[in-house]
């Protein structure tokens, strides 16, 4: 088993119409108790935070829908990171029907709500990067993250910021940096939120994963 969620996997990560309908189980999702985990993810094309917060976006199938958000309240979530080409990851997302004809998922907790700062399909290859390169995938052995060749362990330095990739030297490192894109995902890597998602058993369900709140 990979050390991270698979960020492809349609089980884990379904597109829009392989989530569950609430047609048929009310409008009110937010304590509705679920027996496994899933978690949506689109990307933001455009937002409208006129009187309520209202977001366009398109799954992995280039499927656009409507995402839009009726909190309890509006405090401890960052809304100016609602933005264009950012990603959205919402956990145990239902389709949804609006009044206006709209279709897509309504959001009314917003602990199950996570904007991470990357395209979906930047965020997908980053998913597979990270375990491909982390450290411990192969027992001793770690894949540089620049050359791409697998040495002892002890021949390849951390990333002094994610702790996650590692490289053989300098040169390495700034390949990585420049060429792999490990300046930016660098970053998001750091983001506790995230590196939660990227832990989630989604094979095994004992409680409902919530992410943290400032």
């Amino acid at each position: 088993m990979p050390p991270y969620a698979d960020l492809y996997d349609d089980r884990s990560f379904p597109t829009w119409d392989h989530i569950p309908s609430n047609f048929f189980l009310g409008r009110n999702t937010q304590h509705r108790p679920q027996d496994k985990h899933w978690c949506f993810l689109a990307e933001i094309q455009q937002c409208d935070g006129f009187l309520r917060y209202r977001t366009v976006v398109k799954d992995d199938n280039d499927e656009e829908m409507v995402v839009a958000f009726y909190p309890d309240s509006y405090e401890g979530f960052d809304w100016n990171k609602l933005k264009r080409g950012h990603t959205l990851a919402i956990m145990y997302a239902y389709q949804h029907s609006f009044v206006d004809g709209s279709y897509g998922v309504r959001v009314e907790n917003m602990d199950h709500v996570h904007v991470i700062p990357l395209p979906l399909e930047e965020l997908q290859y980053l998913g597979a990067e990270m375990n491909e390169y982390s450290a411990g995938v192969e027992e001793g052995q770690w894949k540089c993250h620049g050359c791409g060749e697998i040495k002892p362990s002890s021949q390849i330095s951390r990333c002094g910021r994610c702790k996650l990739v590692g490289y053989c030297g300098e040169e390495c490192q700034a390949k990585g940096w420049s060429e792999r894109g490990h300046k930016k995902h660098c970053k998001v890597i750091q983001d506790s939120n995230f590196m939660a998602l990227m832990k989630l058993d989604f094979s095994r369900y004992e409680r409902a994963f919530a992410f943290t709140r400032d």
